[in-house]
């Protein structure tokens, strides 16, 4: 039984998109039976290609993904080495500080048994005033 204003059915096809229903085409514009066949088969190679295409930007993504996350762990190891350098060189600085404290070499040399020495046993060289050397 027909419901006036009703539609032919629809359907999905595999994008998503609604289809139209086929519209019956005269005998005498089908050429030869394999025509059809033709037609699928052009539409399978070209889904097959989609998927291929997909695959590969998928390995693509995830290459360059890994990529980068790897790059970030780089960063985060070269970050916390440069760290324990900076740290390294400012206990450096304060050894260094603490080693020419005037009074610390004084009491090394005392305690490496050194003197001062006689300023008597000091002697110094002159200045030449020829005026040749």
């Amino acid at each position: 039984m027909a419901v006036i204003g009703a539609r032919p059915a629809t359907g999905i096809d595999v994008f998503g998109r609604r289809r139209r229903p086929r519209a019956h085409m005269p005998q005498r514009a089908i050429r030869h039976a394999g025509a059809g066949r033709r037609a699928r088969q052009v539409s399978i190679a070209g889904f097959l290609a989609m998927i291929a295409v997909a695959a590969g930007l998928a390995l693509f993504y995830l290459s360059q993904s890994s990529h980068v996350a790897t790059v970030g762990y780089q960063i985060d190891a070269l970050q916390t080495q440069i760290a324990a350098l900076e740290a390294e060189h400012q206990q450096l600085v304060l050894q260094k500080a603490a080693a020419a404290d005037p009074t610390r070499i004084l009491e090394r040399a005392h305690q490496l048994g050194l003197v001062p020495i006689d300023q008597r046993a000091v002697t110094f060289a002159t200045p030449s005033t020829d005026p040749s050397h």
